[in-house]
């Protein structure tokens, strides 16, 4: 018989390879020899079918099958797996043995199966699959290893299944001392998107089309719930099929595939249920600390119930936060929970959310469906989607111009009685949707009036909070002086013990305060403090805002290996981070792209932001002059509809903050940059002049030139890149600064650098100068840093000692330096020097 068995047995797609193997252990076993093999694989993995296809497979090739499945029962009752498998085989007379409690052997009933094993592979070799191996008993899991090894010299395949979760036990133990001694180990992964088109056709009988096929991508390749999820959907009339083809009609999975989520979860602990259902209202993602608070729990406490669940392969590792592996899994849990525990859950998330420093929105999200009904006309997003506040862009506007229809403040509600709780959140409320939309006087409005109800109630940790709201409701409004006076105030670690996040977040608007009003170093030393914080308090994701800004200051001043080194460590932390500090994020990233002329990396980084554009210009309200750099970014890659949209969404800005000079300013640089209109930049130029923001002036002073220059305008365009450049180097923006001297060197004027700005020139500074080394002049110049002579570096590369003077001697002229000694400072400067006699 041939080593790979022909079989007429079904098919598994995507489990092709581990059925080859299979096919070919069986060949390998018909001979006389016997084997082992261990599949592992979390539940719903396929585990039971592949042993049901292997053991057709054996059967349809001679083999004769024993076949079983241990149960969680078994633990607590000897030889009960090894009965319950080898009752319809074993001869009665030994069978007795494993029941006998008068006469129990324990060595007695394994001899007894091995002398059943010789006389039965006498006729037949012998396939013995056990499913749920992990669950055997003690005394089951011994016998398996004594079988398994005295059978080896017999044509008997063992083949075990055991599940993902690694819960310690005799019998865990037993599977991994036979994978230890040999056994071949195959662990079943989540299915191919190919795979289950496959099998969706297959099961349907149909061709599926895209609205089935993005139904069934909600399974995430795991072979049980779709198969549950197809069955139930096409029993219920979800799915029907049409002309060959099958048609979703229904995308809500069918109650009879919310029962069988249910079982599928049954393996679990009493524990990991519980806390399966309580993450299950935080959303798709979340942090240990945050299941932690809403569980009144120890997040040590949590760690080895989290590992269950990740090894069982329901919950995901996705750095600093766990999501959901199946999303129909967590949908099923939540939509499980009775009304009043949803409510309940929804209050405590909120309460736990904002402890940890969570955006509003999201903290919104929560407040509202843990209430009753409100009456502000907004709705939550739907519980299925991620936790953040989504409210239907009607209900938002709607909610905007009630909060603008009064040009008086907002004040405390009429009732009196109303709780406080109901006034913040109505406030809150109110303040988000202003700042969505970009309503700076309203911002201002709304956070002054959350600071009195705060102090009416003697509400000292929410008095701080509304604090930072109002400073950046001020700085969006150019009111610098009043912000600052608010952030310059000193922040008490003690005002923030319920509320800790808010030091940090205090530093890093402080910092941005200080960045719009052109003090770089400043404004980096303080968001320095923020991600120092941050990390202290164990809530990265908040660091994500606080190194976005960094990266623009490294950005500003040229420092673009800095610049990357920030955009690394923000990477790492953005899964938790809110939409607001990963906007700003792929903004400075696309900054970064674009200072280093990777114009097609910088459109791809700013996908997130376009999508949200004009509906969300929550950017250009943080950052105003944002909008002419999206625009510039977008028609360099020849996209005027996403230019065009995000013009139109910085003269909404505008038009909604008419007295705010940079709101003004910066809609007006939006379109000149757009149409390459003069007058429209020469407006930008204007307004940024009557406002605090020295670096957004110095940018539309640019743009304005090059726009006058493309006109014919020379001697004005010098003399407004000459403003420029001024601007630029008195606040340290020393990489803008650089630009605008290679833009006035292309309009064949030079102007003289000085100290570090002569030293960072891309035409004159020695970065540029040790760029021009071949790499044989580098060879040279590093030897010689070393020490060494002309000679000895001749020797030691092998050239004769004229061609190391020339090298020398074009080395001096290229870095401008006469002696050795000068010439060891610039690889200094550039490079480190290895050991002298290094390789």
């Amino acid at each position: 018989m041939g080593n790979d068995v022909k079989s007429t047995a079904p098919a598994f797609p995507g489990r092709e390879i581990i059925l080859y193997e299979i096919r070919q252990a069986l060949g390998r076993t018909a001979p006389g020899g016997g084997s082992c093999l261990v599949v592992e694989g979390a539940a719903g993995t396929g585990k039971s079918e592949l042993l049901r296809l292997a053991g057709m497979h054996g059967e349809a090739s001679g083999f004769g099958l024993v076949a079983g499945t241990a149960v969680p029962l078994d633990t607590g009752a000897p030889f009960s797996t090894l009965r319950r498998v080898l009752r319809e085989n074993l001869p009665a007379r030994d069978y007795a043995l494993l029941t006998d409690r008068q006469t129990f052997d324990p060595l007695a009933p394994v001899d007894r199966i091995v002398e059943y094993l010789r006389r039965t592979t006498r006729l037949r070799p012998l396939l013995v699959a056990l499913d749920d191996a992990h669950l055997v008993d003690d005394l089951t899991a011994d016998a398996l290893r004594n079988l398994i090894d005295a059978s080896a010299s017999l044509p008997v395949l063992w083949i075990l299944a055991r599940g993902a979760s690694r819960t310690p036990g005799h019998a865990q133990e037993t599977i991994d001392w036979l994978i230890r001694e040999g056994a071949a180990r195959h662990r079943l992964e989540s299915l191919s998107p190919e795979a289950v088109a496959e099998i969706t056709a297959e099961l349907l009988g149909a061709c599926p089309d895209d609205d089935v096929l993005a139904l069934v991508a909600r399974v995430n390749g795991n072979p049980f719930l779709l198969n549950e999820l197809l069955v139930t959907s096409l029993s219920d009339g979800r799915i029907c099929v049409q002309d060959g083809v099958a048609v979703l009609l229904d995308a809500e999975p069918a109650p009879a595939f919310r029962q069988a989520v249910v079982h599928h979860l049954r393996g679990l602990s009493h524990e990991c249920l519980r806390i399966l259902d309580a993450v299950a209202v935080l959303g798709p993602r979340f942090s240990i600390h945050e299941a932690a608070g809403l569980l009144g729990r120890n997040p040590v406490e949590l760690l080895p119930l989290i590992g269950e669940l990740i090894a069982a392969s329901v919950l995901e590792d996705e750095g600093p936060c766990l999501s959901f592996r199946h999303p129909l899994v967590r949908e099923t849990l939540y939509d499980r929970l009775s009304e009043p525990t949803r409510t309940a859950l929804h209050r405590e998330a909120a309460a736990t959310l904002w402890r940890e420093g969570r955006s509003a929105p999201t903290f919104l999200e929560h407040l509202m469906l843990g209430r009753r009904g409100d009456g502000d006309g907004l709705t939550p997003a739907a519980p299925h989607q991620e936790a953040r506040f989504v409210p239907p862009a009607g209900q938002l506007a709607l909610a905007a111009r009630r909060t603008a229809a009064s040009t008086a403040p907002p004040s405390a509600p009429s009732a009196p009685s109303a709780p406080y709780a109901e006034l913040m959140y109505r406030t809150t409320l109110r303040y988000s949707a202003a700042q969505v939309q970009g309503l700076h006087g309203q911002m201002v409005a709304h956070a002054r009036a959350a600071l009195r109800i705060a102090r009416d109630h003697g509400d000292r940790t929410n008095r701080a909070h509304h604090q930072l709201w109002l400073a950046i409701a001020l700085t969006a409004s150019d009111e610098f002086d009043q912000a600052g006076e608010i952030l310059a105030e000193r922040c008490d670690p003690s005002d923030h013990v319920a509320l800790p996040w808010v030091r940090p977040m205090w530093h890093y608007h402080r910092a941005q305060l200080k960045l719009a009003a052109g003090r770089l170093d400043d404004a980096d030393e303080d968001a320095v403090e923020a991600v120092r914080i941050c990390e202290r308090l164990a809530a990265p994701s908040l660091a994500v805002g606080p190194l976005a800004l960094r990266i623009r200051v490294a950005v500003h001043r040229n420092e673009l290996t800095e610049a990357n080194r920030h955009v690394d460590h923000a990477s790492r932390l953005s899964a938790a981070a809110s939409g607001a500090a990963l906007e700003e994020l792929s903004w400075v990233t696309a900054l970064l792209h674009s200072a280093e002329n990777d114009r097609e990396s910088a459109l791809d980084t700013l996908s997130r932001v376009y999508s949200g554009v004009p509906k969300r210009p929550l950017l250009l309200t943080r950052e105003p002059h944002a909008g002419a750099c999206l625009v510039r970014t977008a028609m360099s890659a020849g996209d005027s509809e996403r230019a065009t949209a995000v013009a139109e969404a910085a003269r909404l800005v505008a038009t909604r903050n008419p007295t705010v000079a940079s709101a003004v300013a910066a809609a007006a640089h939006a379109e000149g940059v757009l149409c390459n209109d003069v007058d429209r930049l020469r407006a930008a130029v204007s307004a940024y002049r009557s406002g605090p923001r020295p670096l957004s002036l110095a940018a539309a002073t640019e743009d304005l030139a090059l726009a006058e220059n493309d006109a014919g305008a020379r001697s004005t365009a010098i003399g407004l890149l000459d403003e420029a450049l001024t601007r630029y180097t008195n606040h340290g923006a020393r990489g803008d600064a650089l630009r605008v001297r290679k833009t006035l060197r292309s309009l064949a004027v030079r102007r003289r650098t000085r100290g570090r700005d002569r030293d960072l020139d891309p035409v004159e500074g020695p970065r540029a100068r040790w760029d021009q080394l071949t790499p044989s002049e580098l060879r040279v110049v590093r030897l010689v840093a070393q020490g060494l002579t002309n000679r000895e570096v001749a020797e030691k590369l092998f050239l004769s000692p004229h061609t190391v003077d020339s090298h020398l001697r074009h080395s001096f002229t290229k870095l401008g330096v006469t002696s050795r000694v000068e010439l060891t400072r610039q690889v200094l400067t550039h490079e480190e020097i290895p050991p002298a006699g290094s390789g």
